[in-house]
């Protein structure tokens, strides 16, 4: 296995740092799109499960998250994200030309993986949500919502605390901890801008995946407290091929719950991807 690191220039020049793990002879590449106010570097379960079975996985740090550059969690413009994802698809796509590509996006990224999905169904064999739903929990919501009526215009770049409770994310007191000793993960601040943002989104969710037709699995914890709606938004997609996965008792982050129950999330991820290769 061959596992390297790089960057490339997103929209405006913007240095964004990815990473990659390509087995010897990979039969697809998953493109990872991790969530908001962390990075690509947590997620380290995953790969360990994917790459033996012989997948590639790329992964890019956000604009403002983790090593690339960027004002912390800001963004002028939700389609930043995915133009940043769609330069490096075109550079995952150089590299592999003949390989299925899925996509798999976790919690803001799952969001930023339905409007890329949006713009360029066609060129993904494949689309995995996980930590995704059709409005944030009830600790946040009626924040962004403040946010985005009251600054997203007039300081933008103005920084005010998510109130994201770290216990929330796993039930193992490892992911925890880690998540709040971590340098690269910066969840005490987010711009007013990306706030608006994406409550924009969230508004706009219905109508953007009713017409998707790509093969879709979601994957979420049914005790989400971040994120909630999977079942909502299980009504909202009518494409012939999905697979909705709530997994009983699990927090926002199912990849990274407990031994017992992440092996679950993984094997379902694993067998997805082999009928559907």
């Amino acid at each position: 296995m061959n596992h390297l690191e790089g960057t490339f220039k997103g929209v405006k020049g913007l240095k964004i740092y990815y990473k990659c793990w390509i087995p010897e002879s990979p039969k697809a590449v998953i493109q990872l799109v991790h969530g908001g106010f962390e990075h690509s570097g947590r997620y380290r379960n995953v790969v360990n499960k994917l790459i033996p079975e012989s997948y590639a996985i790329y992964a890019n740090d956000h604009r403002g998250h983790g090593k690339s550059e960027g004002i912390r969690n800001y963004v002028d413009s939700f389609d930043q994200f995915i133009d940043d994802e769609k330069i490096f698809y075109d550079i995952i796509r150089e590299q592999h030309p003949n390989l299925p590509i899925f996509m798999l996006g976790h919690s803001l990224g799952s969001f930023i993986a339905i409007y890329f999905t949006k713009k360029y169904e066609h060129l993904l064999k494949g689309l995995i949500l996980s930590g995704v739903g059709t409005n944030p929990g009830k600790e946040t919501v009626g924040f962004l919502k403040f946010l985005a009526r009251i600054f997203s215009k007039i300081a933008p770049k103005m920084k005010f605390n998510p109130r994201i409770d770290a216990k929330f994310l796993s039930h193992d007191p490892e992911v925890v901890k880690n998540y709040k000793n971590d340098p690269f993960v910066n969840a005490e601040k987010i711009s007013a801008r990306l706030a608006y943002e994406m409550v924009k989104n969230f508004n706009n969710l219905k109508r953007v995946i009713g017409d998707f037709k790509i093969s879709l699995l979601v994957q979420c914890g049914s005790d989400d407290k971040l994120m909630k709606g999977a079942e909502e938004l299980n009504n909202w997609l009518t494409m012939d091929d999905k697979t909705i996965k709530i997994y009983d008792g699990l927090y926002h982050e199912v990849y990274n719950e407990t031994e017992k129950d992440r092996r679950i999330v993984l094997n379902d991820l694993n067998d997805w991807l082999h009928n559907h290769v």
